[in-house]
């Protein structure tokens, strides 16, 4: 679906280039592993892998890799957060305030007020300031988008004009490859933060903690004055996904995910 780009999508892509050019070159050219959980390496080109370790500078051109059941956190200066689940790869190249998502789950959150960011995969882009979203990607398979809190705009890197804004609790997914982007269904927010190994309710730790304790509360409200109603979201023949709480492989065939659908009259 072609649309024209909105005058919120370009706000958010275009930020990054309006800020100072010295801001976006030292928030974003180096970060500090905080985390490591299990397998995790450190990869350089011609230099040999080397297990990651909390309080390890990475610097461009660097990446982190994630093993089975491991998972790894990094803050960058101006604390912006990056968590990454099992099997998952991403690269810091250091080019205006954006991050490369190669392979795997990630969550990302951009502390208000700190200038924006941009999480990019082979197909898609998704920009975002003063937000918190999750993110699965894998090469030939599904691309999965969730935004906890916030607002962001996603869009296809062969064309702008193919787009899409969402806000919080809302979730795409779709194929690597599409030429299309889907509407965003409705995501619930109670059972993903409580099943997440990336993101939580209540975690201090977490910049922008108390936007996601809004965007949940906003929630919980709409589906007590019945503007959202309890329901599956199915994905038929979409063949194998990621589950954002465990990170493996899973065929979800007929499987319900973690949404909620809103009133048929409000579709």
């Amino acid at each position: 679906m072609k649309t024209k780009l909105s005058l919120t999508l370009l706000t958010a892509a275009c930020l990054l280039t309006s800020l100072p050019a010295s801001t976006l070159a030292a928030e974003f050219l180096q970060a500090e592993i905080t985390r490591v959980s299990n397998d995790v390496k450190v990869l350089k080109a011609n230099a040999a892998p080397k297990a990651a370790a909390v309080g390890l500078k990475l610097d461009p051109v660097s990446s982190i890799a994630t093993g089975p059941d491991a998972r790894a956190e990094l803050r960058f200066p101006d604390k912006t957060l990056t968590r990454l689940g099992a099997n998952s790869r991403f690269t810091l190249k250091g080019q205006s305030r954006t991050l490369d998502l190669n392979e795997g789950t990630m969550m990302l959150q951009v502390p208000k007020n700190q200038g924006g960011a941009k999480v990019r995969t082979a197909g898609v882009t998704a920009a975002l300031t003063g937000t918190t979203v999750l993110i699965e990607y894998h090469a030939g398979g599904i691309i999965k988008f969730i935004v906890i809190e916030g607002e962001s705009a996603l869009f296809l890197n062969k064309t702008t004009d193919v787009s899409q804004i969402l806000k919080a609790g809302q979730m795409i997914t779709m194929r690597d490859g599409d030429v299309t982007i889907p509407p965003p269904q409705d995501v619930d927010l109670a059972k993903l933060l409580k099943s997440s190994k990336l993101i939580s309710l209540n975690d201090p730790s977490q910049p922008n903690q108390r936007q996601i304790s809004d965007a949940f509360n906003v929630q919980e409200r709409m589906i007590k004055d019945g503007d959202l109603v309890n329901g599956n979201f199915y994905i038929p023949e979409m063949g194998l996904s990621i589950g954002i709480n465990n990170n493996t492989r899973t065929n979800i065939i007929n499987q319900p995910e973690v949404c909620r659908e809103p009133k048929p009259s409000q579709r």
